[in-house]
């Protein structure tokens, strides 16, 4: 029975274990990728925006980039709500698997602690270098 026990728990540890590993990547990955996808959106709009109009705007500000300042600031917020969800489901996921986890070991019937043997060694704390110890 405890064998059975000892079994569940190291294959719900096993399983925990990787869907945290996998989540987190995840996570890393997309927030990387909402970063580096930035760049390409802002070219494309000073693509949009053409390199000779930049120079015949008042103060530089070609019309299209005041659209797509906000525009890029909404996306922005969007994604970075979006992972911000995702990391709230995997923080969740995570405390159901520590529930579970705990459950089982608290049905595990307690292992004795090893018995250790200390070796005992000089106390820094109280050494002195100038030999008057």
């Amino acid at each position: 029975m405890s064998g059975d026990l000892k079994s569940q728990y190291d294959a719900l540890y096993q399983e925990y274990q990787d869907v945290m590993y996998k989540g987190a990547w995840r996570l890393g990955w997309s927030f990387f990728f909402v970063l580096v996808g930035l760049l390409p959106m802002m070219y494309i709009f000073i693509w949009l925006a053409g390199p000779r109009t930049w120079e015949h705007t008042l103060f530089h500000e070609p019309k299209i980039m005041w659209i797509a300042a906000p525009l890029n600031l909404g996306i922005v917020v969007f994604l970075l709500s979006r992972l911000y969800r995702r990391n709230l489901e995997l923080d969740a996921t995570k405390q159901a698997y520590l529930a579970r986890l705990r459950a089982l070991k608290t049905q595990l019937p307690s292992e004795p602690k090893p018995v250790s043997n200390p070796v005992h060694e000089r106390d820094w704390d109280t050494f002195q270098d100038d030999g008057n110890a």
